[in-house]
């Protein structure tokens, strides 16, 4: 207690006992004198408190206020821009630093309520869960956090705005220093090994390593070779521009060496890069995947797979024919085990089916009624192509039920039940996607070079592009299972026809294993006049086809391009069948046919092998072979842009071609000296 205080009470008791004593002598008067002077006492005591009170509290609020003040210039002086903003956007109060960071070289004139939105693009909403963000502005990176304040008239938010340009640099030196692990594998050194005679092997094994020495060395890389046609070029990222920019010179720089008649040396290569920062690890399986693609691919090529973006270079030779039976015999043996332990199978192709997909499918039905377990094929609509196929297998009632559609295929799924993918990879052009979501094991079975988004997920996987056809592979693999009556006489003769359809009657893409192949169908039934009659057309379609060709205009001598529009059935059937007539024109190396069809434009391309149309193609998101291309235009529904497309992607072809023949015939010379 207070001095004052005490003092006020002491006068204050005094008062009352000299009262009390003038009360008991009976001096009234003085008595209630006494206790008048007691109150006032009193009151001016309580008086006295108040204003020691109220001082106090002015005090306290000045010393608060001073506080406040000092807050206040601290937090306005700090080196990170801060910002008061209400919960629409609109400012409330800004740092100094945040004015000198985002408003001293601002238009005055813009709304300031636009900075946060359309400048900065914050999205908003994120911070106000407490979301960090990112943005840019005036080439400076900021990482935005925020932090909330409520007063008793509205909620705010707090912006703090921290400055990692610095690390941001860093990190992005880091990224483009990182290591790239490039894999390279010489796609036909078993060739050169088996066909060519010591001293001139010798010689070209040491062109081989000399011209990967010198390219390494011109890209201050280190290569390793660490089996006889392996190697590994680890190098930083940001030369991957330059050998982007440069198509992979190397590439023919190899296939300019000189290795006799019989072969052509050709190299793939790998390389797998992200935008995220990955471990070694990681990279490491990237480019070996991508190393995969490319020989999956038909090898002669660069794979650069960025995430899950793939990049594709070179691939301008024909594949050659690498597979052996012994992959096939383990592959059937595996594809058997498969069928016999399944519940049930289904068959299921691309979209739109032709004869090889539907063959190479009944080939497969085949197997299956052999080993005694239930199969379907998936099918989602006839269209012209197959019609004839189709009216020809439903002759006989073994397959009276053999077709459904993909919702009653959905039924059919269980926990046990195979599907069998055949003629595609592309999970875009399959017939029912969502099947091979819902199905634990997908075989699958092409003989496309890889494009696109590939079915990742497969516990058997035979892919081939050295094949004629889905149909010649799924034949080979027949002859494996060890099963006498595994082929009846129809299914015989739908794999005949897929594999005529995909030749041209032997005429194209044919190798020994393909007449390996016809020859075994043969044995089993197959008849070339049924397979010749399946592939028949009509005369409204052999006349439609006709007027295709004559509109056909020729490019760099040697290139043909035609475009129409046909709604009717079997369009698809008279764009491709007009590309193979094309070609057969005297001087015509490649053609390309444009259909434009219920608003939806596509195009087959062929090619005698001199042009690669799977490269001029994949420009358009499209893919194939060498000899056998298509690709669908789905933004584009005009067919005059869609011909200034094509033709644009012709030209860039021959530019690239003229370049590297060039290049080919610079590095003779310099080999010549």
């Amino acid at each position: 207690m207070e001095v004052h205080s005490k003092i006020y009470l002491v006068l204050l008791l005094l008062s009352l006992v000299q009262a009390l004593i003038f009360v008991v002598k009976g001096k009234i008067l003085i008595g209630v004198t006494f206790i008048l002077l007691s109150a006032l006492t009193l009151v001016f005591y309580r008086f006295s408190r108040m204003l020691d009170v109220e001082k106090k509290y002015q005090d306290m609020d000045k010393l608060y206020q001073d506080i406040d003040d000092a807050s206040s210039k601290k937090i306005f002086g700090l080196s990170v821009p801060l910002a008061l903003i209400g919960l629409k956007g609109d400012f409330l109060w800004f740092n100094q630093q945040f004015e000198q960071h985002f408003l001293e070289e601002r238009n005055p004139d813009v709304p300031l309520k636009d900075l946060l939105r359309k400048e900065l693009e914050l999205d908003l909403d994120l911070v106000l869960v407490g979301k960090t963000c990112e943005t840019s502005y005036n080439d400076r990176h900021y990482i935005v956090e925020a932090s909330g304040i409520s007063e008793s008239d509205q909620d705010m938010l707090l912006l703090y705005f921290f400055d990692v340009t610095s690390q941001k640099e860093y990190q992005d030196v880091y990224k483009q220093n990182e290591p790239v692990f490039a894999y390279l594998t010489i796609d036909n050194y078993d060739d050169i090994i088996e066909q060519l005679p010591p001293h001139e092997r010798a010689t070209v094994l040491s062109k081989i390593d000399v011209r990967l020495n010198e390219w390494a060395k011109a890209l201050d890389a280190l290569l390793i070779e660490y089996e006889k046609d392996h190697y590994i070029v680890v190098f930083e990222k940001y030369k991957l521009v330059d050998l982007e920019k440069d198509q992979f010179k190397i590439l023919d720089d190899i296939r300019s060496i000189d290795a006799g008649e019989k072969s052509q040396v050709t190299l793939s290569i790998g390389i797998g890069v992200s935008e995220e920062v990955t471990g070694i690890s990681k990279s490491n399986d990237l480019s070996y995947a991508a190393l995969d693609i490319a020989l999956a691919r038909g090898g002669d090529q660069a794979v650069v797979r960025k995430d899950e973006v793939m990049f594709f270079y070179g691939g301008k030779t024909e594949a050659t024919e690498k597979r052996t039976k012994v992959k096939a015999r383990v592959k059937a043996h595996g594809l058997r085990e498969l069928i016999r332990e399944a519940d049930n199978v289904l068959i299921m192709g691309h979209k739109t089916p032709d004869m090889d997909c539907i063959g190479a499918g009944m080939g497969l039905v085949g197997a299956c009624r052999a080993l005694e377990t239930p199969v379907n094929y998936v099918l989602e609509a006839v269209n012209y192509s197959i019609e004839m196929m189709l009216q020809y297998i439903e002759e006989t009632d073994l397959y009276e039920d053999i077709f459904i559609v993909p919702e009653v295929a959905e039924e059919r799924i269980g926990r046990n039940t195979l599907l069998i993918v055949v003629d595609t990879q592309n999970t875009e052009m399959l017939a029912a996607p969502h099947l091979a979501e819902l199905t634990n094991k997908v075989v699958v079975i092409d003989h496309h070079r890889r494009s696109g988004t590939t079915i990742s997920q497969t516990v058997l996987n035979y892919t081939e592009p050295y094949a004629s056809s889905t149909s010649e592979l799924v034949t080979e693999l027949l002859q494996y299972f060890d099963d006498k009556d595994i082929l009846n006489e129809t299914e015989a003769n739908a794999l005949l026809a897929g594999i005529c359809m995909d030749t041209k009657m032997f005429t194209t893409k044919t190798g020994v294993r393909t007449f390996e192949a016809a020859s075994y169908l043969k044995r089993q039934g197959a008849d070339t006049q049924i397979a010749k009659v399946l592939l028949q057309d009509d005369l409204d379609t052999y006349l439609r086809r006709s007027k295709v060709i004559e509109k056909a205009e020729i490019l760099h001598n040697r290139i043909a391009v035609t475009a129409f529009q046909d709604n009717g059935a079997g369009g698809r059937v008279v764009a491709a069948q007009a590309a193979d007539e094309l070609i057969n024109i005297k001087g015509i190396q490649a053609s390309f046919v444009l259909l434009k069809s219920e608003g939806v434009i596509k195009i087959s391309a062929r090619s005698n092998g001199d042009v690669n149309v799977q490269l001029i193609l994949e420009k358009l998101g499209g893919g194939g072979h060498l000899t056998m291309a298509g690709a669908q235009l789905d933004d584009i529904n005009d067919l005059d842009e869609a011909r200034t497309l094509i033709l644009n992607a012709i030209d860039d072809f021959i530019k690239e071609e003229k370049e590297a023949a060039e290049a080919k015939e610079k590095s003779k010379g310099e080999n010549d000296k």
